[in-house]
């Protein structure tokens, strides 16, 4: 695998058998950004299937919800308005 892995990366102007010292290190420091960055998406995206997992409301409480969501905004957009009279 780790062959594999070699033969896949190119630089663009060197074959990696080419590089120097330095640009492998350069360029193994871009691959750990990479890795680090992936992985904080992994963990997102296994926070938000912990979320997902929340059990449906029935419907009327899924209609008060809606409601005093409805009101929540009206009575923000009534705050707002105030605001920019004052």
């Amino acid at each position: 695998m780790h062959d594999a892995l070699f033969n896949v990366i190119h630089t663009g102007m060197k074959n990696l058998n080419q590089l120097t010292k330095n640009e492998l290190i350069d360029l193994l420091k871009d691959k750990e950004v990479v890795i680090a960055d992936l992985n904080a998406r992994i963990d997102e995206l296994e926070k938000m299937a912990i979320k997902s997992e929340a059990t449906p409301l029935n419907a009327d409480t899924s209609r008060m919800l809606s409601a005093m969501s409805q009101r929540i905004k009206s009575l923000e957009e009534q705050v707002g308005t105030h605001d920019t009279q004052s």
